[in-house]
């Protein structure tokens, strides 16, 4: 079975709003798993992106996003995602709040996780899509 995969707002937007490299290809890949229905939603995604959103697009963007699997985010997620991000900061690493929630979601829901954000590289145990290879 392919692993459903929770699409970070970093991809979204290069999806939403083409552009070159690396974008583009998460854009490709993004339209692969959307057709193949293997797309995730959360709240936090969500939210950033409309929060970007012109007028014109939300119409557009709702439709296709109320077709999506979608995950609620538990008290138990806010609760480990501070966790991570105290065992973090006392590493001298800071990362944005919602980055960590998001990776916590991927965590407790068995996901991978689409993105082009530098911050998740601060939580390798995040499954990533496409995997890496070193």
């Amino acid at each position: 079975m392919n692993r459903m995969v929770l699409v970070d707002s970093s991809a979204w937007i290069g999806y939403l709003r083409p552009g070159r490299g690396a974008a583009s290809d998460a854009s490709d890949t993004l339209d692969r798993l959307l057709q193949e229905d293997r797309v995730v939603l959360c709240g936090m995604v969500e939210l950033e992106i409309f929060q970007g959103l012109r007028p014109q697009e939300r119409g557009r963007i709702s439709e296709l996003f109320s077709a999506l699997s979608y995950i609620e985010t538990e008290r138990i997620d806010y609760v480990a995602a501070g966790e991570r991000l105290g065992d973090l900061r006392r590493r001298g690493v800071t990362i944005p709040g919602a980055d960590c929630l998001i990776g916590v979601l991927c965590l407790r829901h068995d996901l991978a996780l689409l993105t082009l954000d530098g911050h998740f590289d601060h939580l390798p145990d995040v499954k990533r899509f496409p995997e890496r290879t070193a």
